[in-house]
């Protein structure tokens, strides 16, 4: 399912991690590498399945495991509103 970024957040790539800033607020995020790899898989468009094999094999853990962090991370961003469904 494809996704964008919510206009309230801008973000940024600061080495191998992503910094979440939201405008009104002034507060930031800063993602870990795990997620920084889902975040813009998310907003690159890709599969579930792509995000979950590139974990795997970026980081040793299995494809389930890979799946359920995938899944809650998105519902993760979505509840923040930093990403809504396009």
């Amino acid at each position: 399912m494809p996704y964008m970024l919510s206009k309230e957040y801008l973000w940024k790539e600061i080495g191998d991690q992503v910094v979440v800033l939201h405008f009104e607020s002034g507060r930031y995020y800063s993602l870990n590498v795990s997620g920084s790899i889902i975040w813009k898989g998310l907003l690159e468009s890709q599969s579930q399945d792509q995000i979950v094999d590139r974990l795997c094999s970026e980081f040793d853990v299995d494809q389930r495991t890979a799946g359920e962090d995938v899944e809650q991370t998105t519902c993760c961003f979505l509840d923040k509103k930093f990403i809504l469904k396009n």
